[in-house]
């Protein structure tokens, strides 16, 4: 089958032309041809549609081959040029191909013109291919956030680029064509601190030829800093020279999100102080500085502040948060270069002081902050004045570890917050001591409910307003008393006081114990065991001595469990389980726990008295005693602290608290009950003011169990005062 070719013939001789077409007919082309003789002819052939080949005479009248070859070169048509003629010698031949033309045969001999036709399609093709390929690649090299590049460096020395894409123009703020005549200004702008690693990694690759791939800075005319990762591939050619083939990316945003990153798993979110994990660094670093260094010296300060919750809650969290970011800037200020401070975690803050002269440049620092935060902020539009308790450490080199550094400076810290607020405290060995003493004590009170070591103690609670008695008790009362003056007072409750028997330690006491099973939260199982105790207890005693009831059985309740979403549910099992109304139960509840949520709390203890148990609130006077949710509350007791009652004296304040809290008691119908009694001289000022109910050594300490039920088991509930002093 014939291969069709367009042919645009420059000859004058139409024999001429015939002879040529015949030629290519018989090598198996069907050619489509158009005949030219002038310049005019030739541009008009040109612009009219595709040609495959030009095949041009040398010599037309008034017209001739080099000329047409520069018209169709001026065409921008990459269209094969043969040159066919009977006249041409060799030197004007040669002439021709060095300006451009493709290939020439002589008139006389056409057969080789077929395959002289068929070679030069081919290359022009390869041409259009390796056209399009350059085109693409100029595409993607522009569109790249970077520069595709190929340059030299010779032997002697001296770079020379051969190719560099459009995009020197963004990455470099440079032209190919500046690059290209001097590529020092490329290499002059890598970064004086990079420049050293950049050509130890490329003299490597070129001495190796394995793949290149480095990352440096780089500073551009217009003083901008970038990050650039090259990655290329060199190859020696024969006379020595290295050629470079490679890629220049701007890698500026992936280096600044992994600065981002590297940051942010270092740094606090909210006020962008270092975080424990920076903090910890730095603190192993400032330990191994001072082993090595003798006169090195550091300090870490554990900060706390006082009340922030308090604050948080009633401001808001967004108060909160901004109180965070002031105390954040307040701590930079105090603090050197080398110093830091970071937050690690909610309102804990650590100081590192490095390459400090001792323990007294740590403590003017410690102070000078202390007294700093005694100036008031204003969040919301309101003053705020926020206290910080201080434990400080003095590094040795005993330490090896970053936690036993923190730990030491926590234990001073909650020294510091213990015995009064914004104020530090410095570690010392005894601290540890004792907090190991604590830790060891948390972990046997959760031993201690496994094992069942806890055991109810029960006091005595009596009306000390009425002291009438029949000649039974009054026998009693004189035979338990020496002295002349007796008073007896009936047995109205207990209140349930929970004991620890410690296998090793003996007898402890819930002042050393309590607060410990608050913060660790066991407080609520043991709330749940002494009210289940509690109850068992009284319905037993009920079955038992019939003839005594109703006495009512006082138990304490902890904030924990108040907020317990099952504290109802699990009241209501014990009633079921143990068959006792709730009428034989008095629940304590401080005072300070009430005002929390006072609209959760009336609901509670609504949902309480429902069920007839009767609500005492607890420690009365000595927490946040307010008028304007007191007459609120469902209670039906008022219980006076000890702290009032053991110091009152006729007509000191604490007398006047104690008249105060109960004529506040009749005017709200509440009850009083005043624990601590321990002298005759309290119980009369007690009776005088018209307090209902007591307890205390006065009439009876804590009772065991089986002391209790042999109260019980005598037939007379009344239990005497004896009063060596007369009454005025």
């Amino acid at each position: 089958m014939s291969e069709p070719l367009n042919v645009l013939m420059v000859e004058d001789s139409e024999t001429d032309a015939m002879l040529i077409i015949c030629e290519l007919r018989r090598g198996g082309f069907n050619p489509i041809w158009q005949r030219v003789q002038t310049a005019q002819e030739l541009h008009t052939a040109l612009n009219s549609r595709t040609w495959d080949v030009i095949i041009s005479d040398y010599r037309l009248p008034g017209f001739n081959a080099p000329m047409a070859l520069e018209i169709a070169q001026q065409s921008q048509k990459d269209i094969p040029f043969i040159l066919v003629s009977g006249t041409i010698g060799e030197v004007s031949a040669v002439e021709m191909m060095k300006a451009g033309a493709h290939d020439y045969l002589m008139k006389d001999n056409l057969n080789r013109l077929p395959v002289a036709v068929r070679r030069e399609l081919r290359d022009a093709q390869v041409r259009v291919e390796r056209k399009q390929a350059q085109n693409l690649l100029q595409t993607l090299a522009s569109n790249i956030p970077g520069i595709i590049y190929s340059f030299v460096h010779h032997f002697n020395g001296s770079v020379v680029f051969e190719y560099i894409s459009l995009g020197c123009l963004d990455l470099l703020e440079l032209t190919p064509e500046q690059i290209l005549e001097n590529a020092s200004l490329c290499f002059e702008q890598i970064h004086v601190d990079d420049r050293a690693g950049c050509y130890i990694a490329a003299k490597e690759s070129a001495q190796t030829l394995k793949p290149f791939s480095h990352e440096w800075r780089l500073v551009t005319p217009s003083g901008k800093l970038k990050w650039v990762q090259a990655s290329a591939r060199s190859e020696c050619r024969e006379n020595g020279d290295i050629v470079w083939h490679g890629v220049l990316l701007d890698v500026s945003d992936r280096k600044h999100a992994q600065e981002l990153i590297t940051h942010n798993a270092l740094h606090d979110p909210l006020t962008d102080l270092p975080n424990r994990t920076l903090l910890v660094e730095r603190l192993e670093l400032a330990i191994n500085r001072a082993k090595r260094a003798e006169t090195y010296r550091y300090a870490v300060l554990f900060l706390d502040l006082d009340r922030f919750k308090v604050i948080n809650d009633s401001l808001g969290h967004l108060a909160g948060d901004q109180l965070l970011k002031t105390i954040a800037q307040k701590l930079k200020t105090h603090l050197r270069g080398v110093d830091l401070v970071a937050r690690i975690g909610g309102d804990e803050f650590v100081i590192l002081l490095e390459d400090i002269s001792g323990l007294e440049k740590a403590i003017q620092i410690t102070e000078r902050i202390l007294t700093d935060f005694q100036t008031p902020l204003i969040l919301n539009d309101s003053k705020v004045v926020i206290s910080t308790s201080i434990g400080i450490v003095l590094g040795t080199k005993d330490y090896s570890q970053a936690s036993d550094l923190l730990r030491d400076a926590d234990i001073a810290m909650y020294r510091a917050k213990a015995e009064e607020r914004s104020s530090y405290k410095i570690f010392d060995i005894e601290m540890h001591t004792q907090a190991v003493k604590r830790l060891t004590l948390e972990t046997d009170i959760r031993k201690a409910l496994e094992r069942e070591e806890f055991v109810i103690y029960y006091q005595p609670i009596v009306d000390i307003l009425s002291d009438v008695y029949d000649e039974q008790s009054q026998r009693i009362c004189q035979a338990s008393c020496r002295e002349a003056q007796l008073q007896a007072y009936r047995l109205i409750g207990f209140e349930a006081l929970v004991r620890w028997q410690h296998p090793t330690c003996g007898f402890i006491l819930p002042e050393q114990f309590i607060p410990i099973a608050e913060e660790t939260g066991l407080i609520v199982q043991i709330d749940r065991w002494m009210f289940s105790s509690a109850c068992q207890q009284i319905a037993n005693w009920k079955t038992k001595f019939a003839s005594h009831f109703p006495l009512k059985i006082s138990i304490n309740l902890s904030a924990q469990n108040i907020r317990q979403a099952s504290l109802i549910e699990n009241i209501d099992k014990t009633l079921a389980q143990t068959g006792l109304q709730g009428d034989f139960i008095t629940l304590e509840i401080t005072e300070s726990m009430l005002i929390h949520n006072i609209s959760k709390t009336i609901d509670l203890l609504t949902q309480l008295k429902a069920r007839k148990i009767q609500i005492s609130i607890d420690d009365f006077g000595s927490g946040y005693s307010s008028l304007n949710y007191l007459h609120r509350l469902p209670a039906d007791n008022l219980k006076i602290d000890r702290s009032f009652v053991s110091q009152m004296q006729k007509g000191n304040r604490n007398y006047q608290v104690v008249s105060t809290i109960i004529a506040l008691s009749n005017q709200l119908e509440l009850a009083v009950v005043a624990e601590g009694i321990e002298t005759p001289q309290q119980l009369q000022w007690l009776q005088q003011l018209g307090c209902k109910f007591g307890q205390g050594y006065l009439f009876s300490k804590p009772l065991s169990y089986e002391t209790a039920e042999a109260l019980l088991a005598s037939k007379s509930l009344y239990l005497s005062a004896c009063d060596p002093i007369s009454s005025p």
